[in-house]
């Protein structure tokens, strides 16, 4: 990516070179998130997370079948996850307004909560007990899904928030098409569904403890050694221009 930003950054600078000046700036700003402890933290976290989430809805169905819960039945676990996250995410939006909430803690919350419940279907043998579990991944899911731009803001500031969510995205974007077919070559190697449910299960654990040591980097980094990527050619092109 950086070799493409000097091809263009050639091409271009004799034609517009305020064009060239934005291209420079996007690319600084991405190295210097990349430098951020605290954002390096977050996207380790949503690395082994994301890995995780769509274990569940993948294998949750298959798995209650083979535990002998009705077709119909066990396909309707996949639209309680649903619903209870499509209310859990209203909840969490109406709850993270709230000053006093600290949304990094909340979602660390709703990782462990994730990692138990999910850690927790291969002992699930009922469909009272595979619907608690559900329940229980949705709210977890909605909390963990929906802070993330709120987190992102909180650590690193609005004027970062752009860059660092569709960064955090890719970070994200990647972990998701690994973590099913891992789940899936487990599977293949034990032909039991216990294990890529333990294996979700610790991947949200680790995602936890991981995002738990991001109050702790953004404490330790000294105020003079933190990345400074705020003031960006393109906010002096600004002031040129007025």
């Amino acid at each position: 990516m950086i070799i493409w930003f000097q091809i263009r950054l050639i091409s271009l600078s004799s034609a517009n070179c305020k064009f060239c000046f934005l291209i420079v700036s996007a690319d600084n700003s991405y190295i210097g998130l990349l430098n951020d402890p605290v954002f390096l933290l977050i996207g380790i976290s949503s690395l082994f997370g994301m890995a995780a989430v769509y274990i569940p809805f993948v294998y949750l169905v298959d798995c209650a079948k083979a535990d002998g819960i009705e077709t119909g039945s066990a396909s309707f676990l996949l639209s309680i996850i649903g619903i209870t996250n499509t209310v859990g995410r209203i909840a969490c939006g109406y709850f993270a307004d709230f000053p006093q909430v600290n949304a990094l803690l909340v979602n660390n919350i709703c990782l462990i909560i994730a990692a138990v419940s999910v850690g927790l279907i291969p002992f699930c043998h009922t469909y009272i007990a595979y619907t608690a579990s559900s329940i229980f991944f949705a709210i977890a899911l909605a909390g963990y899904i929906s802070l993330s731009s709120i987190i992102l803001v909180d650590l690193l500031g609005l004027d970062k928030l752009t860059n660092a969510f569709g960064l955090l995205i890719l970070f994200r974007g990647a972990a998701a098409l690994v973590g099913s077919p891992l789940a899936g070559a487990i599977y293949d190697a034990t032909q039991s569904y216990d294990i890529p449910f333990y294996v979700a299960g610790s991947l949200f654990g680790i995602a936890a403890a991981i995002s738990f040591m991001v109050p702790c980097a953004k404490i330790c980094v000294p105020q003079d050694q933190k990345i400074h990527y705020d003031e960006t050619p393109i906010s002096e092109i600004k002031e040129d221009e007025k």
